[in-house]
């Protein structure tokens, strides 16, 4: 009786346990149905928010009167937007001179910054280090009038910038523009969520940065060689060497700024270096793949052309804050008549000094001025310019000068960090 063999009808049993299987799926499917969110979106959030609270965000933006930016550029930490395309005549490029400039934050609505009453300086316009981390939304006010900005053609999240290192911590903004950056892109959707804006408007995305590839502040010191040739090591009155002297000072500098917590990078790596400032493998180019910010060039002279230096179409403010101290703190400089703006061209528009010229991107028409210039392609168009001041500090031809300097050149040092450190709101 126990020996009788049990069959198993397949005919029967497989179709009834694939409809187990079956009735298994789609029990599974219903739960996850129920408990997974039905409005998900699959599309770009701010902050900590969902898909559909970033879009409830997004859509309550007062987007009624949009007006368009064709323009951009950095230069130090300013951000500079212009309704034209802009060119080498700062004074014909349709700025927001005179406008106001309103970021609202999507993600805490009480983070309001505000510029008003902006000027064509190219260091003085849309200050980045006064941000704190959020996704802003950009508004131009003219008059009684509130407009959202757009721009002209995507800018997408390559656009990136770093402020400087303070306190141990730098923030990266992210200049965005896209009208496709809330859609639904990249779905398997049948009906995807697209059309959320009808341009490529501005936000300003603020985040700490956990990484900093750059520096802060380069460090140029003469002679800046732009031919071969000549002395390596600039003017020499005794065993009084220019490039060495300068040099020295700019090892201070470098010391007790990096005792505050920036990165200072030294473009040569010896007093009398054999490089040249412009060109591939240049010092110029060192300082633009450093991302620095600022630049100090540090300089002597033989016939008396002593004094501070910054560009024309700036404002000159870290070059006033750093005269200042030097001028209370040393007997370098006798009076005011040593800070001043660059020579300009016949035209009255571009800088001579090139020093700083060159230096400044776009912002500048750098690599544009002469034939020389022109080797500098990776400063031609570079939105990225580098606020570049030039310290003159020493006649050679007079000894009484010279004299001076070897008693106050410690003091000179002190003088233009603590005028860098107030200029970047470092306590010193």
């Amino acid at each position: 009786m126990f020996d009788k063999k049990i069959r198993i009808k397949w005919r029967v049993a497989i179709p009834l346990a694939l409809g187990v299987i079956l009735v298994a799926y789609l029990l599974i499917a219903l739960i996850v149905g129920l408990f997974s969110p039905k409005d998900k979106l699959d599309i770009y959030t701010i902050g900590n928010f969902n898909g559909k609270k970033t879009l409830e965000i997004v859509n309550s933006e007062d987007r009624s009167n949009p007006i368009m930016l064709k323009d951009y550029h950095f230069y130090g930490e300013s951000l500079n937007l212009y309704f034209e395309i802009y060119g080498d005549d700062i004074t014909k490029s349709n700025t927001l001179n005179g406008k106001t400039v309103i970021l609202k934050d999507l993600i805490n609505s009480n983070n309001v910054f505000t510029f008003a009453d902006l000027t064509r300086d190219v260091d003085n316009q849309i200050d980045l280090s006064k941000l704190t981390p959020g996704f802003y939304s950009l508004y131009i006010v003219d008059g009684d009038v509130s407009y959202r900005a757009y721009y002209q053609s995507v800018l997408s999240f390559n656009n990136t910038f770093y402020t400087v290192s303070r306190y141990g911590k730098n923030y990266k903004v992210e200049i965005i523009a896209d009208k496709q950056l809330f859609d639904e892109v990249n779905t398997d959707k049948r009906k995807p969520l697209v059309d959320v804006l009808d341009q490529n408007y501005i936000y300003i995305n603020v985040t700490v940065a956990e990484e900093y590839p750059q520096y802060d502040i380069a460090i140029s010191t003469s002679p800046a060689l732009t031919m071969t040739g000549v002395s390596l090591v600039g003017e020499v009155v005794g065993n009084f060497v220019e490039a060495e002297q300068v040099y020295e000072l700019a090892l201070k500098i470098k010391a007790d700024l990096e005792a505050k917590g920036l990165k200072v990078l030294l473009l040569k790596d010896e007093f009398g270096q054999d490089i040249q400032y412009y060109g591939k493998g240049g010092t110029l180019e060192k300082a633009y793949k450093s991302g620095a910010k600022y630049m100090i060039h540090l300089d002597m002279d033989y016939y008396g052309n002593t004094g501070i230096m910054y560009a024309n179409r700036s404002s000159g403010r870290l070059a006033k804050n750093i005269f200042n101290h030097i001028f209370e703190d040393t007997n370098i400089f006798r009076n005011e008549n040593y800070l001043f703006k660059c020579d300009v061209d016949s035209n009255g528009v571009t800088d001579l000094q090139y020093e700083i010229r060159e230096a400044g991107g776009i912002a500048l028409s750098a690599g544009t001025f002469s034939e020389s210039s022109q080797t500098n392609t990776f400063a031609l168009n570079n939105k990225y310019g580098i606020d570049t001041i030039q310290i003159v500090t020493t006649n050679m031809s007079d000894s009484e000068e010279i004299n001076i300097w070897n008693q106050q050149k410690d003091k000179v040092a002190s003088a233009i960090v603590k005028g860098i450190l107030e200029y970047l709101k470092i306590a010193n």
